[in-house]
């Protein structure tokens, strides 16, 4: 929504303009998506002038509280009125789009309340820590993209996003009550993916299960950015779809939105295909050698598969799943 709307003022901003130019959103009342002479775009909040606090000069963004401002409007005079500013300083498209879809999932849910100065103030700096921690450089687009391909496969794309592990570097991609799904993602013709021994042959009471994807670059498949919209999408509540979007950056990288990588499954019956953690060899290592942190090639074609899909509840997975 900010996005589209965003790009709608960058073709109509007027010449001449020395003003913010914008438009005030119709889902949320008193909330404005401006921009300025540069296309840096800015939200701003409509508050009071006595709610003051001290600005916040951050990487890239900058947010002014209770300031007096003017918007120029189409077919109307300007607006004026007491606005908190939240004001993004760069007009890269694809961190805009990153920068407005954060906004959006903050503070235009569907219901929003009023937020003061203070809870702006809050969530800012939690999407400014957010922001810290993500990566510059290319990230394993290939293995997120199979890891969204799980959760969209899934009856329903909502419970299966509960069951993603909120920390990138995490042991496994899904966990639930019962057993634990890992998803590996490649583009060669074999089942050939790269293992720890920890992951396969875990101490714990999970069972632990492999998701193995093949997919193949082609002009009709679809990005990750892509998949990350379309799970949003189906994802009803606020707290999820945050905590989703900011997964999806920090294992996609700042960048998700400019990658124009297109996959798709090599087969759409037996792109996916799942097994049990218990059948996949693994290499032998006597507890008594002082060797840790193994890791491994497997090949996968002749390792016997499990009857199941992944279910809208991934927490049943498990009791889904059959020996051939």
């Amino acid at each position: 929504m900010l996005f589209e709307a965003y790009t709608a003022l960058v073709d109509k901003f007027p010449s001449g303009c020395q003003s913010l130019y914008g438009e005030e959103l119709p889902a949320v009342a008193g909330m404005w998506l401006a921009i300025d002479e540069q296309a840096f775009p800015s939200l701003l909040f409509s508050s009071q002038p006595a709610d003051t606090r001290s600005d916040i000069e951050l990487r890239f963004v900058g947010v002014r509280f209770s300031r007096e401002c003017e918007i120029a409007v189409d077919g109307r005079p300007h607006a004026c009125g007491t606005y908190t500013i939240v004001r993004l300083e760069e007009n890269d498209p694809d961190l805009v789009r990153v920068f407005l879809r954060l906004l959006e999932e903050t503070f235009c849910g569907k219901a929003p309340s009023a937020r003061s100065n203070r809870e702006i103030s809050e969530r800012i700096l939690e999407l400014a820590n957010l922001f810290s921690q993500l990566e510059h450089s290319a990230k394993d687009l290939v293995g997120l993209w199979g890891e969204l391909q799980i959760i969209c496969q899934a009856d329903s794309p909502e419970s299966a996003a509960r069951c993603w592990c909120l920390e990138k570097t995490a042991k496994y991609d899904f966990v639930c009550d019962d057993f634990a799904l890992e998803a590996k993602t490649t583009l060669r013709p074999s089942r050939v993916h790269r293992f720890s021994l920890d992951q396969l042959r875990s101490h714990g009471e999970l069972e632990i299960y492999v998701a193995s994807i093949q997919a193949v670059q082609a002009f009709g498949g679809s990005t990750v950015s892509e998949l990350m919209d379309r799970i949003l999408e189906a994802i009803t509540g606020a707290e999820l779809r945050r905590s989703f979007l900011a997964l999806c950056l920090l294992k996609g990288g700042e960048d998700i939105y400019k990658s124009g990588l297109k996959l798709q499954l090599l087969s759409y019956d037996k792109g996916v295909a799942y097994f049990a953690a218990s059948d996949i060899p693994v290499p032998f290592v006597g507890a008594e050698l002082p060797i840790t942190n193994v890791k491994f090639d497997v090949c996968l074609d002749n390792v016997r598969q499990q009857d199941g899909q992944v279910s809208a509840r991934l927490g049943k997975f498990a009791g889904q799943v059959s020996n051939e």
